[in-house]
């Protein structure tokens, strides 16, 4: 069956300015080869049939009544009820969206949901294109974050991303290091809930402008940076600064002291992935972290979108 329509939104790396980009400071943000694919077909049903799959796998599968759509005032507690709560802001942000519910909708996403590349931010994004709102407008109404995932949704290269209410501010660059060979990205395997990462640091930490302007500054600097060693320098330095504002250590200090090399945290600190670049080799550095337990790591070139 041919779908009605079809949407598709990258996934993403925050690379500079981790939750500091809530404040507004100049962060480097990446998209991926990763993300996820929406595809909308008409049914013979009343009620909205939603199913959703991991890599061809199916691991959600429901329906949607349009008394589920206009009660979902808040995100629940389930997933349908997600998907629900989104559907009821599109649909306050354009009246005219989902005028009947005989329709089926597909997702599908080709990274390990786990792994917090943006599997929700890039189903807002592709429901904010089906319903014709503005993506960031959406996004705010349903969650607490930047907004710098729905840019990377949405452009195919490199961006410095600065929040500014429903629309930021967005500069498409090229970032394409001379030693991209020597970089990585290792997954921890302690996924972060980015909602309730935010609302802690929220909660607990102010910040002031001079701490904005700094983190702006470094995105800028490493952008410009010309060799491994300055790149490590800034990394280094990005690290101490987020771990003074965040009253904890670095991720290298705490798990990975006798590496060769730098290691950078990226989005929520705790679990997600590192940016890791190092003179090592290739082989030596999987070797490294495979002996910790560590398998999932991709080379710049293999999950970068370029």
């Amino acid at each position: 069956m041919t779908p009605l329509n079809k949407y598709y939104s990258n996934a993403k790396f925050l690379i500079t300015g981790e939750y500091l980009v809530l404040h507004g400071a100049l962060s480097l943000a990446i998209p991926l080869r990763f993300g996820q694919l929406m595809e909308i077909y008409e049914s013979d049903t009343t009620e909205l049939e939603w199913i959703a799959l991991d890599r061809a796998q199916p691991w959600l599968q429901f329906s949607i009544s349009e008394k589920d759509i206009l009660s979902a005032e808040n995100k629940g507690s389930s997933e349908k009820d997600f998907v629900c709560f989104i559907l009821n802001q599109a649909k306050r942000l354009n009246v005219d969206f989902l005028p009947n519910l005989s329709l089926k909708v597909k997702t599908e996403i080709n990274f390990d949901r786990n792994w917090g590349l943006g599997s929700s931010s890039s189903l807002i994004n592709n429901i904010a294109q089906w319903a014709d709102v503005n993506p960031y407008e959406l996004h705010a109404l349903v969650s607490n974050g930047s907004g710098y995932d729905i840019a990377c949704a949405n452009y195919c290269l490199p961006i410095l991303f600065r929040k500014n209410e429903s629309h930021p501010t967005i500069y498409p660059i090229r970032f394409e290091p001379d030693f991209s060979d020597q970089l990585f990205f290792v997954y921890l395997g302690n996924k972060q809930n980015s909602e309730e990462s935010v609302k802690k640091y929220l909660n607990g930490n102010p910040v002031t402008k001079t701490q904005v302007e700094s983190v702006s500054l470094l995105s800028k600097k490493l952008l410009q940076s010309e060799n491994s060693m300055e790149f490590d320098a800034l990394i280094s330095e990005h690290e101490r600064f987020i771990a003074e504002v965040l009253h904890t250590d670095p991720v290298k200090v705490i798990k990975f002291p006798d590496f060769e090399g730098s290691i950078k945290s990226l989005g929520a600190w705790g679990g997600d992935f590192i940016l890791v670049r190092s003179d090592l080799g290739k082989r030596e550095v999987y070797r490294y972290f495979y002996e910790k337990g560590l398998t999932t790591i991709f080379a710049w070139d293999d999950i970068i979108l370029s």
